[in-house]
């Protein structure tokens, strides 16, 4: 190409010597999209997501081919022979060669590569001249001639923590060399940008006072401390303040041993902040210790079937660079207690903790982000006053979260989400930080734009469940022996939950025998798997409210499933019986994926659990017959 593409500041097309700045227009945002994945399959799902968000207009899949071939008609202006953009089925890619100039993007990662490499053998200034050669290309923040609320949301803020990131490393490597001449006007250029980072703050104060200026160094302080005492509710990390005290006591500032000049691990103290004014300071000095280990987490004693899950779960978030790991699977299949199982086997790697959030309540209420807010940081050890949960303060509370856990390596789990925007804000910033997120949704857009990758959880084996139930019933088990107690795992349809449920019933109704309380639950499974719970959100309604949450052609297409034969159905004989058009038919399917409301039970053939067909078809089908009727 004769040209080239710069997108880390206003996105740009630079061709014989020439900047030409991309005009506001979903044109861009298209371009600007593709080159953020380039070399990679985008789909349209994506690009209409990026223009749209999640209102995306009818004729979209028209629209979008129209703006690729303006685009296309863009870039010739520049070189007639190239045509970067390459068609796929349902999607686009831009191909650009990986050691080429052709992207700042990629020079840009290139350069932080080589830093790492020369700061792994110790060659210090070295990856000082790669750090700054990859500052350079920064004109400012990403992208911010493109008009996507969804890509400044969702893409450039991880974007730009890599720059800030490089600008961080190369502040430290400065210091260590003594370098500290002029260094400070550019932290405080820095701040302005990203005034949470604490690090920044010990780099400016550490650069003033070796320079001989003490006084603006403890005015830094002082402004710093508001800052964090004031808008965030929390005290400065325990390596900030130990700074201070070095500079009060005109103490040499040398950096640690090695040269690297790392920050300590935040340690939050505890106070009380209301979220309308600043706290006074608390009367003990000494930092609080937050909850480092996952002792908080609710395990169940009993646990079955899913040690190799767990196993494989453990080492995609150990051993791999996949941020966010999603659980999902239908109502009751023991999504919670999987992810819970692997964070407690993960615990010893994530010196920064071990955080949980719940967005469901026991009786399946959903709880609001700032409740959910308030939990992580008390389970950090920030003091919060009666009214920090309400609504308004839900931006203060997620820049206190995110301090928290901006540069210590910790494990976040995330119960119950529904949507992928319930759970991005929460995922800790730190690139050795990992999320587990449960959720009987698909969650695509998290794994589209923030790398997750998806674990389907099936139901227990036959073996399992059995195994469960056992341990749950007790004797009565032992000397009823197994054939009962298949029959009940198999009512339940090896769903974890309800497997409990019908061992709890059972043991609170001693006048039945084990055989008459098998026969009930085959015929009614739905009345005895209620009847044991004390929730008012029974199992019932938390499988209707799945159900009732896709759209109705995606409800109709399950019912003409579940009519079908237990073996499953193929997708082909749906189809036929599909009142809409093939795109149509594809989208409700993938609703119906997307929610775990269908599997696959073999080549080219779609299921439907065992109890989903039971409590949906009573339910649902006779409104929907009366629908189809007028009645």
């Amino acid at each position: 190409m004769n040209y080239r593409f710069e997108i880390l500041g206003p996105a740009t097309v630079v061709s014989d010597g020439e900047d030409v700045v991309l005009p506001s227009t979903k044109p861009s945002a298209i371009l600007a999209s593709l080159l953020l994945k380039c070399n990679s399959f985008v789909s349209l799902e994506y690009l209409k997501y990026a223009l749209w968000g999640e209102d995306a207009p009818a004729n979209a899949d028209v629209t979008l081919p129209t703006y690729i071939l303006r685009l296309r008609r863009l870039l010739r202006k520049y070189d007639r022979d190239a045509d970067p953009i390459t068609t796929m089925p349902r999607g686009y890619s831009i191909n650009i060669p990986a050691n080429s100039d052709s992207l700042d993007l990629l020079v840009f990662r290139r350069l932080v590569e080589k830093g790492s490499a020369y700061r792994s053998s110790g060659e210090v200034e070295n990856e000082r001249s790669a750090l700054v050669r990859a500052e350079k290309l920064w004109k400012g923040p990403a992208l911010s001639n493109i008009p996507s609320e969804t890509l400044h949301r969702e893409e450039t803020p991880s974007l730009n923590d890599q720059w800030f990131d490089v600008l961080e490393r190369r502040f430290t490597i400065d210091l260590t060399l003594g370098d500290f001449e002029g260094l400070a006007p550019q932290v405080r250029q820095a701040i302005t940008h990203r005034p949470e980072r604490e690090r920044y703050w010990e780099q400016l104060i550490e650069a003033l006072y070796r320079s001989g200026r003490t006084t603006e160094a403890l005015n830094e302080y002082r402004k710093v401390h508001e800052y964090l005492t004031t808008e965030l509710g929390i005290e400065p990390r325990q390596s900030l303040q130990e700074l201070h005290l070095q500079v009060l006591r005109q103490a040499d500032v040398m950096p640690p041993s090695g040269g690297a000049g790392e920050a300590v691990t935040l340690i939050p103290r505890s106070r009380r902040w209301t979220g309308t004014e600043a706290p006074a300071p608390p009367p003990d000095k000494d930092p609080v210790p937050r909850r480092s280990g996952p002792n908080h987490l609710p395990l169940s004693p009993d646990f079955f079937g899913r040690c190799e899950t767990v196993e494989s779960l453990v080492e995609e978030v150990i051993d791999t660079d996949t941020p966010v790991v999603v659980v999902t699977g239908p109502p009751s299949v023991g999504k919670t207690e999987t992810a819970l199982r692997t964070a407690k086997r993960c615990e010893d790697r994530f010196s920064g903790g071990v955080y949980l959030a719940r967005f469901d309540r026991p009786d399946g209420t959903r709880r609001d982000r700032p409740s959910v807010l308030c939990d992580l940081l008390r389970q950090a050890g920030v003091e919060l006053g009666p009214e920090a949960g309400r609504a308004t303060h839900e931006a203060r509370l997620l820049s206190a979260w995110q301090s928290v856990v901006a540069d210590r390596p910790c494990l976040l789990v995330v119960d119950g989400v529904r949507h992928s925007a319930e759970s991005v804000p929460l995922l800790p910033p730190s690139s050795e930080s990992r999320a587990l997120v449960t959720s009987r949704n698909a969650l695509p857009r998290l794994i589209a734009f923030h790398g997750a990758r998806p674990h389907s959880l099936a139901p227990l084996s036959r073996n399992h469940a059995v195994r469960l139930l056992s341990h749950i019933i007790g004797e009565e088990a032992e000397v009823r022996g197994p054939a009962v107690l298949q029959r009940i795992a198999d009512a339940c349809g090896g769903l974890p939950g309800a497997v409990r449920l019908a061992g709890a019933k059972f043991v609170s109704t001693p006048h039945l025998a084990l055989e008459e309380f098998a026969t009930l639950l085959e015929d009614s499974p739905f009345e005895q798997l209620s009847a044991a719970s004390e929730s008012e959100f029974s199992l019932r309604e938390e499988f209707l409210h799945c159900f009732d949450e896709v759209s109705r052609p995606a409800q109709r297409l399950f019912l003409g499933l579940a009519a079908g034969e237990h073996q499953g159905v193929a997708a082909r004989e749906l189809y036929a019986d599909f009142p809409g058009t093939a795109t149509e038919f594809d989208q409700a399917l993938g609703e119906l994926y997307d929610a775990s409301l269908i599997h696959h039970c073999g080549t080219d053939r779609l299921g439907v659990y065992r109890l989903l067909r039971e409590v949906v078809t009573t339910s649902r089908a006779p409104l929907a017959a009366a629908e189809e009727t007028g009645g």
